[in-house]
């Protein structure tokens, strides 16, 4: 279980009105607005929500991520309540986390919205996350050579990037991208770098989302990360500049 990025609340059975008709199954559940699955933990950036809201959280990153909700638009809090068939307490908590990272903002007489992400943020985003993710990489090559078994975790993901592949399926490929980030990051050890990027999470699911929009080539992202396995099995002196390479690759694309 991943480090909550806010206190725990109160259980879904609180939150929910007595007259709703679905309940919020982390592994099941979906929305009206683009059949998301209600479910943090295949988006890489957590191991499971922790809280309905934080399932809520992920659910519109996802959306963001899938420009099924755009830059700039609007959110009302009733209206996504009563899409997920939840009260607007958990939504409402949503939204403040959101806020917290970058990726609502909200302006007097004007509401919630979704953050621009211009370029500029794009940058920005990205230059924090290639200085964690190097540091990241150095130090779980360390953990990879005392422990060869937890880079297992990495094989299964790319497993399933495979079976992604084969239906086509690029929003879970998108979540198993960030998750196999995520996981390295993890094998760090360094629980600065981990819980610096986890606060970035979101915001680097958005935007990876949106470059990878541009890819259209499961076999290209699932060789790519073949090759950093193998590095991180073999100790690759510059795993760092590979991991650069790896994230730059796509944000040149997309620029």
């Amino acid at each position: 279980m991943e480090p909550s990025l806010t206190k725990r609340q109160p259980s879904l059975r609180q939150h929910q009105r007595a007259d709703t008709r679905a309940t919020m199954d982390q592994s099941k559940a979906k929305t009206s607005f683009s059949n998301l699955v209600l479910d943090g933990s295949k988006d890489g950036t957590r191991a499971l929500a922790d809280t309905v809201a934080d399932t809520v959280a992920d659910t519109l990153v996802n959306a963001i991520a899938q420009g099924v909700l755009q830059p700039g638009q609007r959110l009302i809090e009733s209206d996504l309540a009563g899409q997920m068939n939840i009260s607007r307490v958990p939504v409402r908590e949503a939204i403040k986390i959101l806020q917290t990272q970058g990726v609502l903002k909200a302006a007097p007489n004007q509401g919630v919205r979704i953050a621009s992400f211009e370029d500029s943020d794009f940058e920005k985003v990205t230059e924090v996350r290639l200085a964690l993710e190097r540091i990241a990489a150095r130090h779980a090559i360390e953990t990879y050579r005392r422990e060869p078994r937890r880079i297992d975790l990495l094989r299964e993901n790319v497993s399933r990037m495979k079976r992604a592949s084969h239906w086509s399926d690029w929003a879970e490929l998108r979540r198993l991208d960030v998750q196999f980030h995520h996981e390295f990051c993890k094998a760090s050890e360094n629980e600065i770098v981990l819980s610096l990027w986890e606060a970035l999470a979101r915001r680097i699911n958005i935007i990876f989302g949106r470059e990878i929009a541009s890819e259209r080539n499961f076999q290209v992202v699932i060789s790519q990360h073949e090759k950093l396995i193998e590095q991180f099995e073999t100790g690759y002196s510059d795993i760092e500049d590979a991991i650069q390479s790896h994230i730059l690759r796509l944000h040149r694309n997309h620029s």
